[in-house]
């Protein structure tokens, strides 16, 4: 076996690590929003209310669109 067989990337391997890494972001942005959803609440400040929830939306938008992609690209879920 040369080195050349070594250091070969599977593409597929690499996109679908790409895919879960992309999907563990948004999990955690999407933490992070409820965090702060929850803060604007128990402080009664509208502003920060919404950005929680505009964060959560976006992240939830990113799961499944990460999830689409993935699964049509390399027949498996990023999860």
């Amino acid at each position: 076996m040369s080195l050349l067989h070594i250091f070969l990337l599977d593409a597929g391997g690499a996109a679908w690590g790409l895919y879960q890494l992309i999907f563990v972001c948004a999990v955690l942005l999407s933490l992070y929003s409820g965090y702060t959803w929850y803060e604007g609440r128990r402080d009664k400040n509208p502003e920060v209310e919404r950005r929680g929830r505009l964060l959560l939306l976006l992240a939830i938008i990113t799961m499944v669109a990460v999830s689409f992609v993935s699964f049509a690209i390399t027949r498996k879920l990023p999860f």
